[in-house]
């Protein structure tokens, strides 16, 4: 259990993230700071997960399927005690660990993410592992409102129907900023930010 309340949580992971992305030149900012809150909830007491122990496999998995706001998940990993906070100095410098979208070989991270479209697919695999091996862990995947544009987004929301991945939590980051023309974004930008 955490020992930040998630308010604390959100407010630290804005802060850790805006720091971050300025010191290495990353962007994404918008990305973060859209869905600290829910990583927040998840992390203050809603993820049954372990930071001495990130790979019980009785954990819940979280997947971060909108991978660019890969500096929330960090600064949220590093609050709640998976590596130490000032590691968090070193996101987007060459050798860090920490590279601009999120990578599983940070402690904590379940899957390696960035393309977007690919992590709910991902994270309907794990929750239908788990049944057939009868395992009780949840899945939790984010996901950012753009991706549902992606017709693989589409196509594993129908395979959790179809199987009833009851073990299956999709929360979509409905921030209405999608980096397309027809998300109101720059013009230069192109279909997946």
């Amino acid at each position: 259990m955490s020992l930040l309340d998630s308010s604390t949580l959100a407010r630290r992971i804005r802060l850790h993230a805006l720091r971050m992305t300025n010191r290495g030149g990353g962007a994404h900012i918008g990305a973060v700071f859209s869905c600290a809150d829910i990583l927040a909830v998840l992390y203050s007491g809603v993820l049954n997960v372990d930071p001495a122990n990130p790979r019980a496999p009785h954990r819940d998995r979280f997947v971060l399927s909108k991978g660019h706001a890969g500096a929330g998940l960090y600064a949220a990993l590093a609050e709640e005690g998976f590596f130490p906070v000032k590691e968090l100095l070193s996101h987007y410098a060459d050798g860090s660990r920490l590279s601009g979208h999120v990578s599983h070989e940070v402690p904590g991270v379940d899957l390696s993410t960035g393309s977007l479209g690919h992590g709910l697919s991902v994270a309907c695999g794990m929750a239908y592992a788990a049944r057939l091996d009868g395992r009780s862990h949840r899945v939790f995947c984010l996901l950012s409102d753009g991706e549902c544009d992606e017709g693989s987004t589409w196509e594993a929301a129908l395979f959790a129907a179809h199987h009833g991945l009851d073990n299956l939590v999709a929360i979509v980051d409905y921030n209405r900023i999608q980096g397309n023309r027809r998300g109101g974004g720059s013009p230069r930008a192109g279909a997946l930010c």
